[in-house]
């Protein structure tokens, strides 16, 4: 999915890195989260894994490294994966809307819907 929405916002200046492409060995979630809170980069992680949230020691990195997070919904999990591309790339442009209204650290959830609403998550 990196690879796919990388081709698409490439034009606008941005970028989508998979955790693999990071020059880290086989990270944890939270030295990955320390990577990215290091880097001078400004990172929006979309993820999967609903953990992010719940587990209570990545919620806290994840605050901690004060990063701009979406989850996606459970869904995506049964969706066949060109259509959850088709659905993050549709999406985007009112996804960067959405989080330029927000400071982190926040996450929002991504429905699989083309028209769906991002919902504010706690954590």
């Amino acid at each position: 999915m990196a690879a796919t929405l990388n081709g698409f916002i490439a034009n606008d200046g941005h970028s989508a890195t998979h955790i693999r492409e990071l020059p880290l060995n086989h990270p944890t979630d939270i030295e990955w989260m320390s990577y990215l809170s290091s880097s001078s980069e400004d990172w929006l992680v979309i993820t999967g894994d609903q953990r992010i949230r719940k587990n209570k020691a990545e919620a806290q990195a994840f605050r901690r490294a004060n990063l701009r997070g979406v989850v996606l919904a459970a869904a995506y999990q049964r969706t066949p994966m060109h259509r959850c591309c088709a659905v993050v790339v549709h999406q985007w442009p009112a996804l960067i809307d959405t989080i330029e209204r927000f400071d982190p650290p926040f996450l929002l959830e991504m429905s699989i819907n083309f028209s769906g609403k991002f919902k504010q998550l706690s954590f």
